[in-house]
């Protein structure tokens, strides 16, 4: 501790007998501190670093300058460097807006020019999703934001299935992805049921804020957000646009569970087990309410409405919640 307590103040102390003996010599200096020379060579660079001793001064003829002037000094110098840094940023920052509004587009292909194209009217709109199941040569990816597609249920059901059942057979590999509150019901899980049975392969997320679909990975769609005749479907074509939202679909993909799919029927041994309490703690977990939440709507304690969870969790085989409710309603248990 001593030893670094004397390193440290060799600095100041080298400046202060410096100071007082004009005509003295490092060489000087350091025998009448008691420095060696590995201590002297530090103490003097420390010096010259905080510019103590004017830039180019020789050591044995060394110019002190006081503190407060080295220290706006050292501020100008700090200043400079900061000042061509900026430049060297602004330089760079005009570099890349030039290559990526001027040069890449010159330099892009055919196929990877980026378009985007609205259409508006439910007719033209269902024309465009109609026409584009038969775009995917490769892979087909969709979300599903809340809801099966608009029209009635078994329309939208059938079409689906058709379009998806006819990429299949085609050798596209078809992903889906829907809301966990998407099989809270029996018709819902009897339609993610025949959906996978034609060879889609699903998943239910927790939640999903938008629609989408694409195709190749080259082609996407961004669905209208509701059935308003002014809600605007989006097509997006052009890879270096369409990756992202391939980047946030598998983002989706890795945080979703896989749907099990209806278990094979048991008889009535699978349901005697479910008191009514079960059966509203499902339906509600299904939905993606809290435990607390679940409490308040059944009028139960938060402490029973975890045991009726892990109650069921445990019947099921299931390892979190989420699953428990998926298999619930796959199993026609709710």
């Amino acid at each position: 501790m001593e030893d670094a307590a004397a390193n440290e103040n060799a600095g100041p102390l080298l400046y202060q007998w410096l100071r007082a003996n004009d005509e003295g010599s490092l060489a000087q200096a350091a025998t009448a501190l008691g420095l060696d020379p590995r201590e002297a060579a530090a103490a003097w660079a420390e010096l010259r670093t905080l510019r103590l001793v004017r830039p180019g001064s020789l050591i044995g003829d060394s110019d002190l300058v006081d503190p407060d002037t080295a220290l706006l000094n050292l501020l100008r110098h700090k200043q400079g460097m900061l000042r061509v840094q900026y430049e060297e940023l602004t330089s760079i920052v005009a570099a890349t807006e030039s290559l990526l509004d001027r040069y890449r587009p010159a330099a892009a292909g055919p196929g990877e020019q980026v378009r985007v194209e609205v259409i508006v009217g439910a007719r033209d709109q269902r024309r465009v999703i109609r026409d584009f199941s038969d775009v995917p040569r490769t892979e087909s990816l969709t979300l599903h934001a809340d809801r099966v597609p608009s029209r009635t249920v078994s329309q939208a059901l059938n079409s689906f299935l058709t379009e998806k059942s006819r990429m299949v057979r085609r050798g596209v590999s078809v992903r889906a992805i829907y809301p966990q509150g998407f099989n809270s019901a029996r018709w819902q899980c009897k339609y993610l049921a025949e959906v996978q049975r034609v060879g889609v392969e699903l998943r239910l997320a927790p939640q999903v804020p938008f629609s989408l679909i694409v195709g190749d990975h080259d082609v996407a769609l961004l669905p209208p957000y509701s059935d308003q005749p002014d809600d605007a479907l989006i097509v997006i074509r052009g890879a270096s646009l369409v990756r992202t939202y391939v980047a946030l679909y598998e983002d989706y993909w890795l945080r979703s569970f896989p749907y099990q799919g209806p278990a094979p029927d048991a008889g009535d041994a699978e349901t005697d087990w479910l008191t009514e309490q079960h059966r509203t703690s499902l339906r509600l977990l299904a939905n993606g309410l809290t435990d607390e939440r679940i409490a308040r709507s059944m009028g139960v304690s938060v402490r029973t409405v975890s045991r009726l969870v892990s109650e069921v969790a445990r019947h099921l085989g299931a390892h979190s919640r989420f699953q428990a409710g998926v298999l619930a309603c796959a199993r026609g248990l709710v």
